[in-house]
């Protein structure tokens, strides 16, 4: 399929997308993935003309096709060249699915987040609950601004509480318990409610949903990031906060890679 340079979405950020994990053939909680990019994809209008079971049909036929076990798979839904201008008119959807190896991201060295001098507008003025290229722009260009000796950046919003970083979603650690933010200004992330809901239950540590205003961070013990792609990571420093470590952020980092790699439900 060509790409026409005059294709509304990629003048206009008008595309939708997930991210997608496979491990050993299995892809990982791939009903819940295309629900959210179905729901990504209403908030725009745009159409998605496939079933799950189709989609879900073509994600392993990528796989098979090309020999992959883990990999990263990418659908995006998104408008065509029908109209040049920002209103769209007449464009029709269209869907595309990428799949690439992709080996889990080394955890070795924990990550030290830098807070960005962007910040997250009220949820009135973007619709974070669709992951769209829109809220990227904002990753990019905080990501490339970053110090080096930063591994990611954290976004607070106007008022000062932690959203998320560039592309995850965090945790802290006080004692026995979690603490998230809310995901009014940040991304219901799939790997989030799988440590929240299946999980954290398992283990028996107790998990609460809050707004975390910034200047709390030194009262926290632990802290991770979560995602698809950056699975559990741990937090060693934010700014000038350190954080001492916790053996519940090591057990959630532990519990996720056997329950990826101990042959879950697909």
């Amino acid at each position: 399929m060509g790409l026409s340079p005059a294709t509304h979405s990629l003048s206009y950020a008008s595309c939708v997308f997930e991210g997608i994990r496979s491990y050993g053939g299995k892809i990982l909680k791939c009903e819940e993935h295309l629900d959210r990019l179905r729901q990504s994809a209403g908030v725009f209008g745009l159409t998605l003309q496939y079933s799950n079971q189709e989609l879900t049909d073509a994600c392993y036929e990528l796989l098979r096709v090309n020999q992959l076990a883990d990999a990263y798979i990418k659908p995006l839904v998104f408008y065509d060249d029908a109209d040049v201008s920002f209103k769209g008119r007449g464009c029709s959807s269209r869907v595309v699915i990428l799949a690439l190896p992709f080996q889990a991201v080394s955890t070795a060295q924990p990550y030290r987040l830098t807070t960005s001098a962007w910040r997250r507008p009220p949820a009135s003025c973007h619709p974070y609950q669709a992951k769209a290229s829109t809220t990227y722009a904002l990753s990019y260009l905080s990501y490339r601004e970053k110090p080096d000796d930063s591994d990611d950046v954290l976004f607070l919003s106007t008022t000062d509480m932690v959203c998320e970083s560039s592309g995850a979603n965090i945790f802290f650690s006080r004692g026995d318990t979690l603490f998230t933010p809310t995901t009014e200004l940040a991304l219901a992330g799939i790997t989030r409610k799988l440590i929240m809901e299946e999980l954290c239950p398992k283990l028996d540590i107790s998990v609460i949903e809050r707004d975390i205003p910034y200047a709390e961070l030194e009262a926290f013990d632990g802290a991770f990031l979560c995602g698809t792609a950056m699975e559990v990571m741990t937090v060693s420093s934010i700014d000038e906060v350190n954080f001492i470590g916790s053996a519940y952020v090591d057990r959630i980092a532990n519990e996720y890679r056997r329950f990826t790699t101990g042959g879950f439900a697909s």
